[in-house]
Parts: C-alpha cells; sequence; structure tokens
C-alpha cells in the first residue's frame, strides 16, 4: 500500500524540514535522496528509528558515508511511523481537513493514485513548486505525470472526500461533479 508508507515518509520528512528531494521504490523499500539531509539529521534520525522499532540500538550504527544524501526506508520502519502518525491524528481528529496541503498528505494522494494502478516501480521527484511522478503500471507502458502542488491538493481534497462516504454533504457532491472529470483526466 503506498499511500500508506508515501503517507509515513512525508511525515517523517516534514519533521527532518525536507522539502526537495527524490522518491523511489527499491524492492520493498523506498529510498529517499535529497541534498538537504545533513550526515547529522540522517544519522539522528537512523538511529531513533532502530531503537524505536528494535528496542535497542543495533552494535554497528555509523553515520553514513559523507557523500549519501539519503534515507532507506524498510517496512518496519514504516509500520512503526505509520503506528506514530495514527497515534497523532487521533488526537486531532477534531480538524481532519486541517493539513490537506502538508507534504505527507500530498504524498499519500500521490501513492493512492499509484495503488490505484498497481504500479511497484516508480521515481518521485519533489521540488517546492513541481513535483514530477514517473513510473510503472500494471499494464501498458512506463508513464510520466507532472503537477504543480496545487494541482496535487486538489485531487487529494477530492480523493478523500470521494472515499469519505459521500452524503454527508450533497451540495459539495453535486458541485464536485463537474469537476471530477477534470481531475480524473489530470491523473
Amino acid at each position: 500500500m503506498h499511500a500508506k508508507s508515501l503517507r509515513a515518509i512525508g511525515q517523517s520528512l516534514e519533521i527532518l524540514r525536507v522539502e526537495n528531494f527524490e522518491l523511489e521504490t527499491q524492492g520493498n523499500n523506498y529510498v529517499v535522496r535529497s541534498e538537504s539531509l545533513s550526515p547529522t539529521s540522517q544519522w539522528i534520525f537512523r538511529n531513533s528509528l532502530v531503537e524505536k522499532v528494535w528496542g535497542s540500538r543495533l552494535p554497528n550504527q555509523q553515520s553514513p558515508p559523507s557523500g549519501d544524501r539519503s534515507l532507506c526506508y524498510e517496512p518496519t520502519d514504516l509500520s512503526w511511523l505509520d503506528a506514530q502518525g495514527q497515534k497523532k491524528r487521533r488526537n486531532h481528529s477534531d480538524a481532519p481537513m486541517v493539513g490537506a496541503g502538508k507534504l505527507s498528505q500530498l504524498l499519500r494522494t500521490v501513492g493512492g493514485h499509484l495503488d490505484r494502478i498497481e504500479a511497484s516501480v516508480f521515481k518521485i521527484s519533489w521540488a517546492s513548486s513541481s513535483i514530477c511522478v514517473d513510473y510503472q503500471p500494471s499494464v501498458g507502458d512506463r508513464e510520466r505525470k507532472d503537477f504543480s502542488v496545487e494541482k496535487l491538493r486538489e485531487l487529494g481534497l477530492h480523493m478523500r472526500f470521494r472515499s469519505s462516504g459521500s452524503g454527508r454533504d450533497l451540495t459539495r457532491t453535486r458541485e464536485s461533479v463537474g469537476s471530477r472529470s477534470s481531475l480524473r483526466a489530470k491523473f
């Protein structure tokens, strides 16, 4: 489930204040590369994850090589990060639409699309004003989609509204019908 994993990765990148990065799959892992990841922040993040996921530090944990500005998220890392995010969201459940433009929610939107087309291999290039998603759908040729942050935000709100159990606000449903086809066509 890419949506869940990408949201968890986004939450960690928000904490690290990483705004420009590349994210890609490597088997069951996700790798994030960014020039803004300092060796110190990488070391702190890796060690805190290892300690929280496994209960203690691994004996040979060292800082990454100085030129390697990446983080690798394994399934156990993502499970722990997701559990922490769920706790945080439960504590703030009174404001479900707050944060629709946060990195974690925008990555969740991209992940939702990748889940729907059953993409297993992809690369996301994220800059402050544009997002490029290069992926291989389960059927067909490799594709590339480019987005602005605003377009992803709109798509995310539309997806959440559609999956939140329609019928709560018939007016919004009627208003969104006209924009639904244009949003679907863009992704």
